[in-house]
Protein backbone atom coordinates (compact mmCIF):
# COMPACT_ATOMS: atom_id res chain seq x y z
CA UNK A 1 0.00 0.00 0.00
CA UNK A 2 2.92 2.50 -0.36
CA UNK A 3 2.92 2.92 3.42
CA UNK A 4 3.09 0.84 6.56
CA UNK A 5 -0.11 -1.19 6.49
CA UNK A 6 -2.07 -1.96 9.65
CA UNK A 7 -2.78 -4.70 11.90
CA UNK A 8 -6.11 -6.05 12.66
CA UNK A 9 -7.83 -3.32 14.96
CA UNK A 10 -9.08 -5.18 17.38
CA UNK A 11 -4.91 -6.58 17.65
CA UNK A 12 -4.30 -2.47 18.53
CA UNK A 13 -6.85 -2.51 21.14
CA UNK A 14 -9.82 -0.50 19.32
CA UNK A 15 -13.22 -1.05 17.33
CA UNK A 16 -13.65 0.27 13.54
CA UNK A 17 -15.56 2.99 14.39
CA UNK A 18 -15.20 7.01 13.81
CA UNK A 19 -12.95 7.34 17.03
CA UNK A 20 -10.70 4.41 15.15
CA UNK A 21 -10.00 6.02 12.32
CA UNK A 22 -9.75 9.96 13.83
CA UNK A 23 -6.97 8.12 15.94
CA UNK A 24 -5.48 6.52 13.17
CA UNK A 25 -5.12 10.15 11.28
CA UNK A 26 -3.63 11.77 14.10
CA UNK A 27 -7.26 14.13 13.90
CA UNK A 28 -10.53 13.93 12.89
CA UNK A 29 -12.18 11.53 11.36
CA UNK A 30 -11.42 12.17 7.43
CA UNK A 31 -13.84 12.72 4.67
CA UNK A 32 -15.35 10.38 2.79
CA UNK A 33 -16.05 12.57 -0.77
CA UNK A 34 -16.62 12.65 -4.70
CA UNK A 35 -13.78 10.69 -5.97
CA UNK A 36 -12.19 13.58 -8.44
CA UNK A 37 -11.87 16.26 -6.36
CA UNK A 38 -9.21 14.78 -4.17
CA UNK A 39 -7.09 14.37 -7.49
CA UNK A 40 -7.01 17.93 -8.60
CA UNK A 41 -3.69 19.51 -9.08
CA UNK A 42 -2.09 22.94 -8.90
CA UNK A 43 -0.19 23.16 -12.01
CA UNK A 44 3.03 25.29 -11.68
CA UNK A 45 4.48 25.14 -15.08
CA UNK A 46 6.93 23.45 -16.64
CA UNK A 47 5.46 19.67 -16.23
CA UNK A 48 5.21 20.41 -11.94
CA UNK A 49 2.14 19.75 -10.24
CA UNK A 50 1.24 20.24 -6.60
CA UNK A 51 -1.17 18.89 -4.53
CA UNK A 52 -1.77 19.65 -0.73
CA UNK A 53 -2.33 16.02 1.06
CA UNK A 54 -2.35 17.24 4.39
CA UNK A 55 -5.55 16.44 5.68
CA UNK A 56 -5.28 12.50 5.58
CA UNK A 57 -8.16 11.44 4.03
CA UNK A 58 -5.96 8.72 2.16
CA UNK A 59 -4.22 7.99 5.18
CA UNK A 60 -2.49 4.59 5.35
CA UNK A 61 -0.57 2.95 8.54
CA UNK A 62 2.17 5.53 8.72
CA UNK A 63 2.35 7.63 5.42
CA UNK A 64 0.12 8.48 2.51
CA UNK A 65 -1.75 5.05 1.28
CA UNK A 66 0.65 4.12 -1.79
CA UNK A 67 -2.65 3.49 -4.54
CA UNK A 68 -3.34 7.48 -3.96
CA UNK A 69 0.29 8.92 -4.25
CA UNK A 70 0.30 6.64 -7.60
CA UNK A 71 -3.32 7.92 -8.72
CA UNK A 72 -2.13 11.60 -8.57
CA UNK A 73 0.90 10.95 -10.44
CA UNK A 74 -0.87 9.26 -13.01
CA UNK A 75 -3.20 12.41 -13.07
CA UNK A 76 -0.10 14.42 -13.49
CA UNK A 77 1.10 12.57 -16.02
CA UNK A 78 -2.18 12.16 -18.52
CA UNK A 79 -1.56 16.59 -18.04
CA UNK A 80 1.97 15.91 -19.90
CA UNK A 81 0.96 14.55 -22.48
CA UNK A 82 -0.25 16.13 -25.55
CA UNK A 83 -0.97 13.87 -28.22
CA UNK A 84 -4.51 12.72 -29.18
CA UNK A 85 -5.28 9.46 -28.68
CA UNK A 86 -2.12 8.70 -26.42
CA UNK A 87 -3.61 6.75 -23.05
CA UNK A 88 -2.23 5.39 -20.19
CA UNK A 89 -0.72 1.86 -21.10
CA UNK A 90 2.10 1.41 -18.36
CA UNK A 91 3.05 2.52 -14.97
CA UNK A 92 6.19 1.88 -12.27
CA UNK A 93 6.64 3.30 -9.20
CA UNK A 94 9.26 2.61 -6.99
CA UNK A 95 8.66 3.87 -2.91
CA UNK A 96 11.95 5.28 -1.75
CA UNK A 97 10.30 6.40 1.67
CA UNK A 98 7.04 6.77 3.50
CA UNK A 99 4.98 9.64 1.64
CA UNK A 100 4.16 12.53 4.49
CA UNK A 101 0.73 14.56 4.80
CA UNK A 102 2.05 17.25 3.12
CA UNK A 103 2.24 19.99 0.33
CA UNK A 104 2.79 16.92 -2.90
CA UNK A 105 5.04 17.85 -5.72
CA UNK A 106 4.87 15.39 -9.12
CA UNK A 107 7.44 16.57 -11.72
CA UNK A 108 6.84 14.96 -15.00
CA UNK A 109 9.51 14.93 -17.37
CA UNK A 110 8.53 13.70 -20.84
CA UNK A 111 11.34 11.91 -22.11
CA UNK A 112 10.01 10.93 -25.73
CA UNK A 113 6.88 11.41 -27.75
CA UNK A 114 6.34 9.23 -30.86
CA UNK A 115 3.58 8.54 -33.08
CA UNK A 116 2.13 5.94 -31.72
CA UNK A 117 4.01 6.02 -27.88
CA UNK A 118 5.27 8.76 -24.85
CA UNK A 119 7.48 8.00 -22.80
CA UNK A 120 7.26 9.82 -19.61
CA UNK A 121 9.37 10.14 -15.74
CA UNK A 122 8.24 11.21 -12.88
CA UNK A 123 9.07 12.25 -9.38
CA UNK A 124 7.13 12.47 -6.21
CA UNK A 125 8.80 14.75 -3.46
CA UNK A 126 7.47 16.78 0.21
CA UNK A 127 8.74 19.53 2.28
CA UNK A 128 11.58 18.88 4.10
CA UNK A 129 10.69 21.65 6.46
CA UNK A 130 14.09 23.42 5.74
CA UNK A 131 12.86 26.37 3.10
CA UNK A 132 11.95 25.10 -0.03
CA UNK A 133 13.73 21.79 -0.16
CA UNK A 134 12.11 18.42 -1.15
CA UNK A 135 12.57 14.91 -0.67
CA UNK A 136 11.88 12.70 -3.41
CA UNK A 137 9.52 9.94 -2.21
CA UNK A 138 8.52 8.18 -5.63
CA UNK A 139 9.89 8.25 -8.70
CA UNK A 140 8.85 5.67 -11.69
CA UNK A 141 8.46 5.48 -15.52
CA UNK A 142 5.13 5.30 -17.48
CA UNK A 143 3.94 4.95 -20.82
CA UNK A 144 1.06 6.29 -23.04
CA UNK A 145 0.39 5.29 -26.37
CA UNK A 146 -2.53 4.95 -29.37
CA UNK A 147 -4.30 1.61 -30.28
CA UNK A 148 -3.46 -0.26 -33.08
CA UNK A 149 -4.88 -2.43 -35.82
CA UNK A 150 -5.04 -5.92 -34.49
CA UNK A 151 -6.63 -8.80 -32.89
CA UNK A 152 -7.95 -9.02 -29.58
CA UNK A 153 -7.87 -12.04 -26.89
CA UNK A 154 -8.25 -13.04 -23.75
CA UNK A 155 -6.47 -16.49 -22.63
CA UNK A 156 -6.68 -15.37 -18.59
CA UNK A 157 -9.78 -17.17 -17.25
CA UNK A 158 -11.67 -14.98 -15.60
CA UNK A 159 -13.01 -15.49 -11.48
CA UNK A 160 -16.77 -15.65 -10.84
CA UNK A 161 -18.14 -12.38 -12.04
CA UNK A 162 -21.73 -12.63 -9.99
CA UNK A 163 -22.47 -9.37 -9.23
CA UNK A 164 -23.24 -8.60 -5.92
CA UNK A 165 -27.00 -8.30 -5.14
CA UNK A 166 -28.93 -5.36 -3.54
CA UNK A 167 -29.34 -7.21 -0.45
CA UNK A 168 -25.85 -8.27 -0.12
CA UNK A 169 -24.57 -5.13 1.87
CA UNK A 170 -20.70 -4.53 1.78
CA UNK A 171 -18.03 -4.84 4.41
CA UNK A 172 -15.46 -2.64 5.82
CA UNK A 173 -12.37 -3.41 4.70
CA UNK A 174 -10.21 -5.06 7.44
CA UNK A 175 -7.27 -3.01 7.06
CA UNK A 176 -8.68 -0.23 9.13
CA UNK A 177 -6.85 2.92 7.71
CA UNK A 178 -8.68 5.83 7.27
CA UNK A 179 -7.82 5.24 3.06
CA UNK A 180 -9.75 2.21 3.19
CA UNK A 181 -13.20 4.31 4.57
CA UNK A 182 -13.11 5.57 0.46
CA UNK A 183 -14.81 2.00 -0.34
CA UNK A 184 -17.10 -1.00 -0.18
CA UNK A 185 -16.35 -4.48 -0.65
CA UNK A 186 -17.74 -7.39 -0.75
CA UNK A 187 -15.22 -10.52 0.26
CA UNK A 188 -14.89 -13.26 -2.29
CA UNK A 189 -11.88 -14.91 -0.74
CA UNK A 190 -11.52 -17.81 2.49
CA UNK A 191 -9.58 -16.90 5.43
CA UNK A 192 -9.50 -13.88 7.81
CA UNK A 193 -6.77 -11.26 8.76
CA UNK A 194 -3.71 -12.67 10.26
CA UNK A 195 -4.94 -16.09 10.90
CA UNK A 196 -2.62 -17.89 8.95
CA UNK A 197 -5.00 -19.65 6.64
CA UNK A 198 -3.57 -21.77 3.93
CA UNK A 199 -5.12 -19.98 0.75
CA UNK A 200 -3.96 -19.04 -2.26
CA UNK A 201 -5.93 -16.14 -3.39
CA UNK A 202 -6.86 -12.78 -2.18
CA UNK A 203 -9.76 -10.68 -3.40
CA UNK A 204 -13.49 -9.86 -3.78
CA UNK A 205 -15.39 -6.92 -5.10
CA UNK A 206 -14.60 -3.14 -4.94
CA UNK A 207 -16.57 -0.21 -4.83
CA UNK A 208 -16.05 3.41 -4.49
CA UNK A 209 -18.21 4.64 -1.82
CA UNK A 210 -18.43 8.19 -3.62
CA UNK A 211 -17.78 7.91 -7.36
CA UNK A 212 -18.75 11.06 -7.93
CA UNK A 213 -21.34 13.11 -10.45
CA UNK A 214 -19.84 12.56 -12.93
CA UNK A 215 -17.97 9.84 -12.09
CA UNK A 216 -14.50 9.29 -11.46
CA UNK A 217 -13.67 6.00 -11.01
CA UNK A 218 -11.24 5.59 -14.33
CA UNK A 219 -7.42 4.07 -14.65
CA UNK A 220 -6.88 5.73 -11.21
CA UNK A 221 -9.39 4.07 -9.07
CA UNK A 222 -8.34 0.71 -10.93
CA UNK A 223 -4.31 1.47 -9.24
CA UNK A 224 -6.25 1.78 -5.47
CA UNK A 225 -8.16 -1.34 -6.39
CA UNK A 226 -5.30 -3.39 -7.10
CA UNK A 227 -3.04 -1.87 -4.48
CA UNK A 228 -6.00 -1.69 -1.65
CA UNK A 229 -7.42 -4.84 -1.35
CA UNK A 230 -6.54 -7.23 1.36
CA UNK A 231 -3.31 -8.74 0.52
CA UNK A 232 -2.39 -12.73 0.61
CA UNK A 233 0.32 -12.30 3.08
CA UNK A 234 -2.06 -10.42 5.51
CA UNK A 235 -4.20 -13.29 5.81
CA UNK A 236 -1.64 -16.14 5.45
CA UNK A 237 0.70 -14.09 8.17
CA UNK A 238 -0.20 -15.56 12.00
CA UNK A 239 1.33 -12.75 13.66
CA UNK A 240 0.39 -8.75 13.75
CA UNK A 241 2.68 -7.41 11.15
CA UNK A 242 2.82 -3.96 8.96
CA UNK A 243 4.22 -4.18 5.45
CA UNK A 244 4.12 -1.81 2.42
CA UNK A 245 4.67 -1.46 -1.42
CA UNK A 246 8.13 -1.58 -2.23
CA UNK A 247 7.68 -1.53 -6.07
CA UNK A 248 4.49 -1.70 -8.07
CA UNK A 249 4.24 -2.00 -11.84
CA UNK A 250 0.88 -1.88 -13.67
CA UNK A 251 -0.51 -2.45 -17.20
CA UNK A 252 -4.01 -0.95 -18.47
CA UNK A 253 -5.28 -3.91 -20.52
CA UNK A 254 -8.17 -1.34 -21.84
CA UNK A 255 -10.05 2.26 -21.37
CA UNK A 256 -12.28 1.51 -18.61
CA UNK A 257 -15.95 1.42 -19.39
CA UNK A 258 -18.14 3.78 -18.71
CA UNK A 259 -20.59 2.01 -16.30
CA UNK A 260 -17.21 1.19 -13.43
CA UNK A 261 -16.30 4.80 -14.09
CA UNK A 262 -19.60 5.64 -12.85
CA UNK A 263 -19.34 3.45 -9.80
CA UNK A 264 -20.13 -0.29 -10.77
CA UNK A 265 -18.12 -2.47 -8.67
CA UNK A 266 -14.67 -4.23 -10.41
CA UNK A 267 -14.00 -7.49 -9.35
CA UNK A 268 -10.06 -8.00 -7.70
CA UNK A 269 -8.26 -11.18 -7.43
CA UNK A 270 -4.71 -11.41 -5.31
CA UNK A 271 -1.92 -14.02 -5.71
CA UNK A 272 1.57 -14.35 -4.53
CA UNK A 273 4.21 -17.09 -5.37
CA UNK A 274 6.44 -16.38 -2.25
CA UNK A 275 7.22 -15.03 0.54
CA UNK A 276 10.94 -14.99 1.69
CA UNK A 277 12.34 -13.14 4.65
CA UNK A 278 10.00 -10.35 4.32
CA UNK A 279 10.00 -9.52 0.64
CA UNK A 280 6.60 -11.22 -0.96
CA UNK A 281 5.50 -10.53 -4.75
CA UNK A 282 1.62 -9.98 -5.47
CA UNK A 283 -0.38 -9.98 -8.57
CA UNK A 284 -3.09 -8.69 -9.24
CA UNK A 285 -5.94 -8.87 -11.56
CA UNK A 286 -8.61 -6.11 -11.91
CA UNK A 287 -12.30 -7.63 -13.75
CA UNK A 288 -15.17 -5.88 -14.92
CA UNK A 289 -18.64 -7.75 -14.37
CA UNK A 290 -18.97 -8.09 -17.94
CA UNK A 291 -15.30 -10.46 -18.07
CA UNK A 292 -13.46 -7.54 -19.31
CA UNK A 293 -9.85 -7.67 -18.17
CA UNK A 294 -8.64 -4.09 -16.91
CA UNK A 295 -5.76 -3.96 -14.98
CA UNK A 296 -2.57 -6.37 -14.53
CA UNK A 297 -0.03 -5.53 -11.59
CA UNK A 298 2.55 -6.60 -9.83
CA UNK A 299 4.19 -5.87 -6.97
CA UNK A 300 6.74 -6.40 -4.41
CA UNK A 301 5.90 -5.86 -0.50
CA UNK A 302 7.70 -6.24 2.80
CA UNK A 303 6.19 -7.81 5.69
CA UNK A 304 7.39 -7.83 8.88
CA UNK A 305 6.12 -9.19 12.20
CA UNK A 306 5.55 -6.75 15.23
CA UNK A 307 7.94 -6.79 18.06
CA UNK A 308 6.00 -7.35 21.72
CA UNK A 309 7.07 -3.38 22.51
CA UNK A 310 5.74 -1.75 19.27
CA UNK A 311 2.66 -3.87 19.49
CA UNK A 312 2.09 -3.03 23.14
CA UNK A 313 2.35 1.16 21.90
CA UNK A 314 -0.16 0.43 19.16
CA UNK A 315 -2.64 -1.00 22.10
CA UNK A 316 -1.76 2.36 24.01
CA UNK A 317 -0.15 0.68 26.29
CA UNK A 318 3.36 1.41 27.82
CA UNK A 319 6.28 -1.03 27.76
CA UNK A 320 6.81 -2.99 30.77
Amino acid sequence: MGSEEATEAEMAGQTVGEGFWADAAGGAAPMVGPFGQFFELDDLGGGVFERDAGDKTWWGWNGQFGGYVMGLALEALRRSVTTPGHREMSFTAHFLRRVPAARLRIAVTVERTGRTVTNLSFRVSAPTGDGGAHKLCVTGLALFGSDRNADDWVLATPPDLTVPTADEAPEPSPIPVPATRQFAIWPRHSGALMTGADVEESGGWMQLCDPGDPGAADERFLLHAADGYLPLANIRNVRPAVGGTLDFTAHFRQPVPQRVIDGEPVRVVLRSARSHRGAVDEDATVWASSGELLLQSRQLRYTEYLDPDELTRLRGETPG
